[in-house]
């Protein structure tokens, strides 16, 4: 009788466009909490096992970098730019083909184990941003480099390096 109405109750919430429900009763685990439409997972054991399998896996270079072109596909579908590459055909370099740089394709933490930004991270640039993630579109370089680079136009470089050798070759400094 206890299964037809968390059945119940999941169809309902299924039809009312919600992702989770509650039945009131304790899952496998013991927790009183809501449960996912989807799969019936309690939300608790669902974080639980997620935050485990993150911990896991986290430092694993493939992982870390395969996560990173997911959460770039994410973003893109999010904003409607076009992405038609898949994970195998990214060309991943040992070095930085703009600075030269040993890349880093792991996660990067802190001596207090914190995560921090490291300049040498392998990161995915569009060389041309309005086209999107497409074949011949999207190299892997450092993350330095492609902030540096950012969404800035030639013309606006040349001007940039003009100004730094002026000012660092005997006129500004």
């Amino acid at each position: 009788m206890s299964t037809l109405l968390n059945n119940h109750a999941r169809e309902l919430s299924r039809k009312e466009g919600k992702d989770r429900y509650f039945t009131g009763k304790p899952c496998k685990r013991g927790h009183i909490a809501e449960r996912y439409t989807s799969n019936t997972i309690c939300t608790q054991c669902g974080k639980e096992v997620y935050r485990i399998r993150d911990r896991e896996n986290y430092r694993n270079p493939d992982n870390t970098f395969f996560r990173q072109f997911h959460h770039r596909r994410q973003e893109a579908e999010k904003e409607n730019i076009p992405f038609t590459i898949n994970f195998d055909e990214l060309d991943r370099p040992e070095f930085c083909p703009v600075l030269g740089v040993k890349l880093n394709y792991a996660c990067s933490t802190g001596t207090d184990g914190k995560q921090q930004r490291d300049p040498n991270k392998a990161s995915i640039d569009k060389v041309i941003p309005e086209l999107g993630y497409i074949p011949g579109n999207v190299f892997v370089i450092s993350w330095r480099a492609n902030k540096l680079k950012s969404n800035m136009s030639i013309n606006e470089l040349e001007k940039i390096l003009d100004y730094m050798k002026r000012t660092r070759h005997g006129k500004g400094i």
